[in-house]
């Protein structure tokens, strides 16, 4: 059960980082986090993947511990450390016993400011992401969702994937690292957030310590709307079934109508009572699964609907799938009451359960800073959540959905050849489909 007794602090540093924690009771670990405003927005046009070779290679070593070192403090601290790249930002953290806490950060300081990049390493873990980014090629949903993007963002950094592409990261060098790890990794870009077992004045003398000689700071980037096409899209991958991608742009993840969409998106195809789970698994048999989500970044945001069927099915799954959407977007179909309800508890649910977890509580508190420049309190989510009426959502629906409509996305990945009769049937429901957004 959520808190309402536990207090967000937030302290400027001198040097710019902004350190933020939740002290959290009846708890033995705590959660810390680094979030540095720099990813793939931050790269040239031929460095896709930079910010995440960058994430990577701050774990090869630095000036006071070799890699085996690093890793040794990882695995006696009884928890867990890592980092990951997302399209907003770059993010490294760590979950220990509150006894190791002071360490933690201590170990996040000296891989941020010490690395020392060692050559070898770094040719040796350019080949580990190469492998990655081989890997995800290698599965369909990865595939669809990747086109997905391509599509409705065309010639933009969101439209790239984190890892880059093999031609590019084989050619990044230890200097583009550097120099792109001097340029962005400034403490006006640096958010230290923690939270759990933990004092909140002792976090910041310990990262007042770890962080001390960052100085420095970094222009701004465009954070301009991200320009939406959208389009159809088939890659032929030799499975069994097929996997569909169905996307529309929304807003952005600080718009106001963020609860709505989201709560709209649950109603799609958020769990087993969903209208689509409903339609097209229980009532016609056309898929295995199938589900909404919710894509949110800085610059814009897209409701991504992702099914598995069978290639002779495959029309049919899209065209049902679509004709869901559009009855919601036009209010064809009006959420009851019911809905309403069944929608609100999971989201509810989903967020109450989200802040009983430590990583995912200071997940929250980092992400919220970075997005909105403060912590939106718990229980103030849950009251958004509660209040959203019948009328709010038909609002967002032909605001958002309807709009939305008119550029439509539709991506495949399966045993379909790329230009064929299904390409020219998928293009005519898309074009049929769009212009009622186009109209409306």
């Amino acid at each position: 059960m959520i808190s309402t007794s536990i207090e967000t602090q937030i302290t400027r540093l001198d040097n710019g980082i902004q350190v933020v924690t939740e002290s959290v009771p009846n708890t033995n670990s705590a959660g810390i986090s680094i979030l540095v405003d720099a990813g793939p927005q931050n790269e040239a046009e031929d460095q896709s993947g930079l910010a995440h070779l960058c994430e990577h290679s701050l774990f090869l070593g630095t000036n006071l511990r070799d890699r085996d070192q690093l890793s040794s403090f990882i695995d006696t601290s009884g928890g867990n450390m890592g980092g990951f790249t997302a399209p907003d930002y770059t993010c490294f953290y760590g979950h220990v016993m509150q006894d190791y806490v002071s360490y933690a950060v201590d170990l996040l300081g000296d891989i941020i400011i010490g690395s020392s990049y060692p050559e070898d390493l770094l040719t040796r873990e350019k080949d580990v992401i190469c492998q990655e980014i081989r890997q995800y090629e290698d599965y369909p949903s990865d595939v669809a969702l990747q086109a997905t993007k391509k599509l409705l963002w065309p010639d933009d950094f969101l439209s790239r994937s984190v890892t880059g592409c093999v031609a590019d990261v084989e050619k990044l060098t230890r200097a583009n690292v550097i120099d792109f790890i001097s340029k962005n990794y400034t403490p006006d870009r640096i958010i230290v957030a923690a939270a759990g077992a933990l004092e909140h004045e002792s976090i910041v003398e310990q990262a007042e310590d770890a962080f001390w000689t960052l100085r420095g700071s970094s222009p701004e980037t465009d954070q301009a709307p991200v320009t939406c096409r959208g389009g159809v899209s088939i890659t032929r991958m030799e499975t069994n079934q097929c996997t569909f991608s169905i996307a529309i742009p929304v807003p952005g993840i600080t718009d106001d109508s963020r609860y709505a969409t989201h709560l709209i998106s649950s109603l799609l195809g958020g769990g087993m009572s969903s209208r689509l789970y409903r339609n097209l698994r229980e009532q016609n048999g056309l898929v295995y699964s199938i589900q909404s989500n919710v894509l949110s970044y800085r610059r814009g945001g897209a409701l991504v609907i992702e099914g598995f069927t069978s290639p002779e099915k495959l029309i049919e799954s899209v065209q049902l799938t679509l004709f869901e959407l559009t009855s919601l977007a036009i209010w064809q179909q009006p959420i009851n009451e019911e809905e309403l309800w069944k929608s609100r508890m999971q989201m509810k649910g989903q967020s109450q359960l989200a802040v009983d977890v430590i990583p995912s509580r200071v997940a929250r508190l980092s992400t919220q800073c970075f997005f909105f420049g403060r912590r939106i309190s718990d229980d103030a989510m849950l009251k958004q959540i509660d209040n959203l009426t019948i009328q709010q959502l038909n609002d967002v629906a032909l605001s958002v959905l309807l709009e939305g409509l008119s550029k439509l996305t539709i991506a495949i990945a399966g045993p379909i050849d790329c230009e064929g009769s299904v390409y020219e049937d998928l293009n005519e429901l898309r074009e049929s489909y769009s212009s009622i957004g186009t109209s409306g």
